[in-house]
């Protein structure tokens, strides 16, 4: 008898997890699964009545993807009833929305636009996986269930980091993996695209800058099949137009996308500084384009008005491009050897009575928050900034930056909270976990070369927890996000990149968007394997451990 009943309930169990399944990546906050299916006919409205201009171009938006990849003649009109219909509530959280699904039709209630667009996108997402992949298929039968979601995210912040200096990436290929933010509901693109390897964007003012600063004198490259090998050949020059980080920054706010553009400073800057030398700290023996990993010696000359200003032009230049309210400006691993060899430098340090070398860094970062502030932008910097020994932090935390935590980052992240600055935690690495998704996820023989040791896999990314349970209530609302950070040193091709960003990107975009308590790694890797179609579809070369 007890053994009956045990496995009537696990049955029941069974029976009601498959009735309240839905493949939504990220999970939602609430999805209940109902009788009945919706198929949708061969003509179809969207309504959307007398909402706002910014609201009506996501219905048109949705509609144009939905007849792109169906066959269907769908219409978005402000007039009239329809199968789908828009309504404006008061009360959805900035980006959450709800989502009613009948047989009779749907209800997409928001707040925003984000909200309604999120709504589509979870739409698409039901829908067979050529939808949210934009694949023409006219033969199958487009069928949503019955289902009630009520949905919002975690975190304001849900970001990726690419890195394009240590190896360059065309628009066409970040295209590909925005589209992939924007179908897991991320929204901010971190674009590092200046480093000690490279310089990645035009700067009129200064040429040199995408000539010398864009070409190193070698390069590495893994390659998945061949294996690890140096070209022996120049690396470039490799850079984008203004007209193309333009694209890049329209292409991404059509998908409610910011994008945050980074130019490290004032260390991994030698790209920089090899091709304007007379602003290192030692312009008789200008340095070359970085080939190596590592932290170079090499720094901006803090102490030179002139380096000072060269370093805002380049701030100005940028800011006109990208019109988001943040510009991070690394501030991560500065050596400080070469100012304490620098005359100007010690000449400052002795005439402001700074206590050590490491203020000149705080003193710089002070000075290019100031003038970010002047045009509109807030800075955001890495954790180094508040975290090296000697660090100001009443200099650094002055104009309020946000600080992005790598390493160590819950004790960086913790110190900026009780500073009462806003965080993002992308850890690098730790027995937990980690969302440096750019580190090998095998020791199985025969994966490629790469960071670390293969032991940051997707499940321990997608168990990471980024806000610890010890954090005070009072201190979680610094708590500003999270990021999937990828870096290039030994990465160069796109194949290479998908295959370690996918799936751990999913991963992290699940952990910014769904309640820690509402997390199981077995239901992502279900999901996960379902969204196989959708990943083959659109052509990416993922990584299948997992499966």
């Amino acid at each position: 008898m007890k053994k009956t009943l045990t496995a009537l309930l696990l049955a029941t169990a069974l029976i009601a997890s498959a009735q309240s399944f839905v493949n939504l990546t990220p999970r939602p906050k609430s999805a209940v699964v109902n009788d009945g299916q919706l198929t949708l006919p061969p003509r179809l409205t969207v309504a959307y009545g007398s909402l706002p201009d910014s609201i009506s171009r996501e219905a048109a938006r949705f509609v144009s993807d939905l007849n792109a990849a169906t066959g269907l003649q769908a219409e978005a009109h402000s007039t009239g009833d329809g199968l789908i219909r828009l309504r404006h509530v008061a009360d959805c959280a900035a980006e959450g929305y709800r989502l009613q699904v009948t047989t009779q039709g749907i209800l997409v209630e928001a707040t925003t636009t984000s909200g309604f667009f999120y709504a589509f996108q979870s739409l698409k997402k039901i829908l067979p996986a050529n939808v949210m992949a934009r694949r023409y298929d006219a033969g199958k039968c487009y069928t949503l269930p019955c289902i009630t979601v009520q949905d919002e995210p975690r975190f304001a912040y849900r970001g990726f980091m690419l890195d394009v200096s240590r190896h360059f990436f065309p628009v066409s290929e970040l295209k590909r993996m925005i589209d992939l933010m924007a179908a897991y509901k991320m929204n901010y693109f971190h674009w590092h695209l200046t480093d000690d390897q490279g310089w990645r964007a035009e700067i009129e003012e200064y040429p040199r800058l995408t000539t010398v600063g864009a070409t190193a004198p070698n390069c590495r490259v893994v390659d998945m099949q061949r294996g690890t090998y140096w070209t022996d050949r120049p690396y470039g020059p490799y850079f984008y137009t203004k007209t193309e980080m333009r694209e890049v920054v329209e292409y991404c706010a059509q998908r409610h996308i910011t994008v945050i553009p980074e130019v490290d400073m004032p260390g991994h800057f030698v790209a920089a500084l090899a091709a304007y030398p007379e602003y290192s700290c030692d312009p008789a023996n200008p340095p070359s384009v970085w080939t190596k990993g590592g932290v170079s010696r090499e720094v901006l000359n803090v102490a030179n008005p002139r380096a000072v200003a060269f370093a805002k032009h380049i701030l100005g230049e940028l800011c006109d491009i990208f019109p988001g309210p943040y510009f991070h400006i690394g501030g991560d691993e500065c050596p400080t050897d070469a100012w304490k060899q620098n005359a100007d430098c010690q000449r400052l340090v002795e005439s402001e009575g700074l206590p050590n070398f490491r203020t000149l860094q705080s003193r710089f970062i002070e000075d290019m928050t100031t003038y970010l502030a002047e045009r509109g932008k807030r800075t955001i910097l890495w954790n180094e900034s508040i975290t090296a020994q000697g660090a100001d932090l009443e200099r650094v935390g002055r104009n309020r930056p946000i600080i992005f935590c790598w390493h160590p980052c819950q004790r960086a992240a913790r110190m900026a909270a009780e500073q009462g600055l806003l965080n993002v935690v992308t850890e690098f690495h730790t027995n937990a976990g980690s969302y440096y998704i750019n580190r090998k996820q095998s020791t199985a023989p025969g994966e490629p070369d790469g960071a670390g040791q293969g032991d940051d896999t997707v499940e321990r990314c997608y168990n990471y927890v980024p806000v610890p349970t010890d954090v005070p209530e009072a201190l979680q609302p610094f708590y500003w996000g999270v990021q999937a950070t990828f870096w290039c040193e030994w990465v160069a091709t796109a194949d290479y990149l998908e295959y370690l960003a996918l799936p751990r990107l999913m991963a992290v975009a699940e952990a910014g968007w769904t309640q820690q308590a509402d997390k199981d790694f077995q239901d992502f890797r279900r999901r996960m394997s379902l969204d196989r179609e959708l990943l083959d579809l659109g052509g990416y070369n993922y990584g299948k451990h997992i499966f």
